[in-house]
């Protein structure tokens, strides 16, 4: 409670201060005309999305060099990525909203990227390489109208970099740093990445070429209880292609392609199991993880007077394999999308589309054996969703999606999202909002071939959202925003524990919570950002989720050519499997970047974990201690 009430204090006074300094009408923190995709498929300002939709934009990710793409999705309030302070080849857990992997959809340009032959059905977040991205946006809540299946707790959408209007434009980024355990702190550079991005126009064809590697070494998975003997350091490494080229045949017509290889390899540690109580304890254990992803697809976009027609095709062939037990998994996509918008005026607009996917998957393992062409399936989904956007300041979103399963028949979801906006003064906006949404999670391909032979079938998850809150601009310098959200799952998918093979988990389950976010400008040369999220539901599937986190970050433009950045993180306790107590830990980072030569070379470093704290994410695994990280741009 103590602890609760800090951080709530925290965020009253900052509410309270908001008039302590003056206000620079020139330089805002916070605009309802940003304009927004992932909420509607389509360009949208924000004002007329009844939701809170997350942007991190190029300005921020420039602010942030050094950082990950999971670094930065972390401080977004509702999502914890679990283990992104551990090793870099640790398993990560996205948390939005109380849920799991499996309940989040990944999309890179709208098109969904997760794995359906991995039993959570993600994406690997370490596949895609910061610079490569133009910015991130992230939509809570039930979306399965728009984006189907896996998308029950949120959505998030990563838009790669757009290209240089420029014939040839070039970023070379590098940068070093430590890699050590609060116990056994090192100042050795065990951590690099290094990044060419190639990008420009010429006449019509604009391209995106990047490649990038980067490794780590110097801490272990595992974490031995003996903090004098630490276990064998796990390595870590990682390369990665892509390219993206479109071609405008005029100004309605474009189309093009894009292509990635994704390797990363790295060492993991396990657990010795008690034969007699079955008490699993981690262990240094010699063994690795290899992964290879390549995709591919092909883009269409048609511009008419009323709107835009889109196709988006995909192919994706995913190998992983597992040594020394030689576990080989192999997942195969090819998939579309295709969806219309239509204006009949500048208030009522509908989306309509179609989107399919065929998978298949080879899984060789001691628990089962999953031939090519054997675990197959497909699905067809038509939806459709109309916006009304008044120019009085209501707005009115609602969809419907059919999803026509070849293992699961079919299934209906919808949404409806009231808000609307008013005008209190010249500088002060509010935007009230609520939504009820519906969404399902189908059982991966893995999922569905390994189940318990006595199961008939396994059933999809079905989920319901309820959300309601507000957005408020009180000034150019002064906004926030605050989330009340009620969750449904039914029918989730458990496992056998004597067996390791799948089961109906039948029953409801609930999670409920809050989201608040402030954003503040005091100053011309400071900007304050913070966050708090509560999440409430049963113990036993909150393990490794924090009730309560708590993030700040306080920007300052030290010189013009400089800027600086500290922040502060508290995550709450919570438990592990086996009961297992993992305590609550604060983290304090700092970030600084420096640019000469008119912008063309920027250095940067930053500080994580200034104090050192020791904590663990995951029971009996390594986290990081105070390390440092040091790095050089350069525009070419």
């Amino acid at each position: 409670m103590k602890k609760q009430f800090l951080i709530v204090s925290a965020l009253a006074c900052l509410f309270a201060s908001k008039n302590s300094f003056s206000q620079e009408k020139n330089e805002k923190v916070e605009s309802l005309d940003e304009i927004i995709i992932t909420a509607t498929k389509f360009e949208t300002n924000k004002k007329n999305i009844g939701k809170i939709v997350y942007k991190i934009t190029q300005e921020t990710i420039q602010n942030s060099a050094g950082k990950t793409v999971l670094d930065l999705l972390n401080d977004v309030p509702g999502v914890e990525i679990n283990g992104n302070f551990s090793t870099k080849g640790q398993n990560l857990g996205y948390y939005i909203r109380g849920g799991r992997n499996r309940q989040v959809a990944i999309l890179i340009n709208g098109v969904n990227v997760n794995d359906p032959s991995s039993f959570a059905g993600d994406f690997d977040l370490r596949q895609i390489d910061i610079q490569q991205i133009e910015s991130i946006e992230v939509l809570k809540g039930a979306a399965s109208t728009l984006y189907g299946s896996g998308a029950a707790t949120g959505v998030i959408n990563i838009i790669l970099k757009k290209a240089s209007k420029k014939q040839f434009n070039g970023v070379f980024t590098s940068n070093i740093g430590s890699n050590s355990s609060s116990e056994n702190n090192s100042l050795s550079a065990e951590e690099f990445s290094t990044n060419f991005n190639f990008n420009g126009t010429l006449n019509k064809v604009d391209y995106l070429l990047s490649l990038n590697a980067n490794g780590s070494r110097g801490l272990s998975a595992a974490e031995n209880k003996d903090s004098t003997k630490p276990f064998e350091e796990d390595i870590f490494a990682r390369q990665n292609m892509l390219l993206k080229v479109n071609y405008a045949l005029n100004s309605k017509l474009s189309f093009g392609f894009f292509a990635s290889i994704d390797e990363f390899s790295t060492d993991f540690d396990g657990f010795n199991f008690d034969p007699v109580t079955f008490v699993s304890s981690p262990a240094d254990k010699n063994n690795n993880l290899s992964s290879t992803q390549n995709r591919g697809g092909f883009n269409l976009d048609y511009t008419y007077e009323k709107g835009s027609l889109k196709l988006r095709t995909f192919v994706t062939d995913i190998n992983r394999r597992e040594t020394p037990s030689n576990d080989f998994f192999n997942g195969e996509v090819l998939g579309f999308d295709v969806f219309n918008h239509y204006k009949f005026n500048n208030e009522i607009s509908v989306l309509a589309g179609i989107t399919s996917q065929f998978q298949d998957m080879k899984q060789q393992t001691s628990f089962s054996q999953i031939e090519k062409g054997a675990g197959k399936q497909h699905f067809f989904d038509p939806y459709f969703s109309v916006n009304y956007f008044s120019d009085f300041g209501f707005t009115f979103n609602a969809g419907t999606r059919l999803n026509v399963h070849s293992e699961y028949g079919e299934n209906v979801v919808f949404n409806v999202n009231p808000a609307y906006n008013f005008t209190i003064n010249t500088d002060s906006k509010v935007k009230l909002f609520a939504s009820y949404s519906t969404a399902f999670v189908t059982p991966t391909l893995s999922e569905i071939f390994s189940k318990l032979p006595s199961i008939d079938e396994l059933l999809p998850e079905e989920d319901i959202t309820i959300e309601t809150g507000f957005e408020l601009i009180f000034s150019p310098k002064f906004s926030m925003n605050s989330t009340f959200f009620y969750r449904e799952e039914t029918n989730k998918i458990g496992y056998d524990p004597t067996t390791f093979q799948t089961i109906n988990d039948v029953g409801t389950f609930f999670a409920r919570g809050i989201e608040s976010e402030i954003s503040y400008k005091p100053l011309k040369k400071v900007s304050v950002l913070a966050n708090f999220t509560h999440i409430n539901r049963a113990e036993n599937l909150l393990l490794k989720i924090p009730k309560n986190t708590f993030f700040m970050k306080v920007d300052y433009q030290l010189f013009p050519d400089t800027f600086t950045a500290i922040s502060y993180r508290f995550v709450d306790e919570t438990k592990d499997f086996g009961n297992v107590n993992l305590a609550s830990y604060n983290l304090v980072d700092f970030f600084i970047n420096h640019q000469v030569l008119n912008g063309k070379v920027t250095f940067f470093g930053n500080i994580t974990n200034i104090f050192n704290e020791n904590f663990q994410e995951i029971a009996g695994f390594t986290t990081r201690g105070r390390n440092y990280n040091v790095g050089l741009k350069i525009n070419l």
